[in-house]
């Protein structure tokens, strides 16, 4: 039994990745996000700011998996490109910080940033059991079957 799932339009898809990845370009490498009182707390876990790098990522990794569902590629090799993709862009954003006064590569960032691009993997084991429609298509089929 497959899940019938929405499919917005290629441009669509496409908008909320270069978004995505604008976001993460702006706030990581243009401007130096500020201080809050959640970043003075330590955590028992991790610091607020390795887990604002891991969500970061897992929104590009999601962004980009989703935009890229309907290539008839493998789906181990569409995964591997785009979890490569998206930790290359997050160890790129870390060595630009390097570059930049009041700025550092961090490795912790680099990790998080990874981990965040792994949390896409079980979008791979979902989607052969996603039935992928047109928008229209899906909003007549779900209008139709009630």
């Amino acid at each position: 039994m497959s899940v019938r799932t929405p499919l917005l339009p290629a441009w669509l898809r496409w908008l909320g990745v270069v978004v995505v990845a604008g976001f993460v370009f702006y706030t990581s490498i243009l401007t130096v996000p500020p201080g809050t009182p959640v970043d003075d707390v330590k955590p028992d876990l991790l610091p607020l700011d390795k887990w604002r790098h891991f969500v970061a990522y897992a929104a590009l990794g999601g962004t980009l998996a989703y935009a890229t569902t309907d290539w008839e590629v493998d789906g181990r090799v569409l995964a591997a490109g785009v979890v490569g993709v998206t930790v290359l862009y997050g160890v790129g954003m870390e060595f630009g910080q390097s570059l930049i006064p009041q700025r550092y590569f961090s490795v912790g960032d680099a990790y998080a940033n990874a981990l965040g691009g792994l949390l896409v993997v079980p979008w791979y084991l979902v989607r052969p059991r996603l039935e992928f429609l047109p928008l229209q298509a899906w909003y007549r089929r779900v209008v139709a079957s009630d």
